[in-house]
């Protein structure tokens, strides 16, 4: 059975939040890249990714997370997480991405990061 990823872009002073619900999977994780792009291309240089209602990620959700980074970074943008799932978070760890990305345990965390 087929999990579907609801996203939700949102303000928070000058940054974007990105609001994942669902599966970040080889099913979805493409409407998310484009999502991801699309703000960056649009000038938005400080993203949160909030990952607290995401059930799953797997490989190619990581892989639209390392291209939107790669994408940031080129504008001198940041890119941060927000995660408190455990399952979620076990694939950062195993992967080394912990390293790569910022991850807060709340919003308000992240969005002191970012704008810091």
């Amino acid at each position: 059975m087929e999990m579907d990823l609801n996203i939700n872009v949102r303000d928070k002073g000058d940054a974007r939040i990105i609001d994942l619900t669902g599966e970040v999977d080889a099913y979805t994780s493409s409407r998310f890249r484009e999502v991801m792009v699309e703000l960056i291309d649009d000038g938005n240089i400080r993203l949160i990714v909030s990952m607290a209602k995401v059930e799953y990620i797997d490989s190619s959700g990581l892989g639209a997370l390392v291209g939107g980074l790669k994408r940031i970074s080129e504008k001198d943008g940041k890119i941060v997480l927000v995660c408190d799932q455990p399952q979620v978070l076990k694939v950062f760890e195993i992967t080394g991405l912990e390293k790569v990305f910022p991850i807060f345990p709340s919003e308000s965390e992240a969005i002191e990061a970012v704008s810091g």
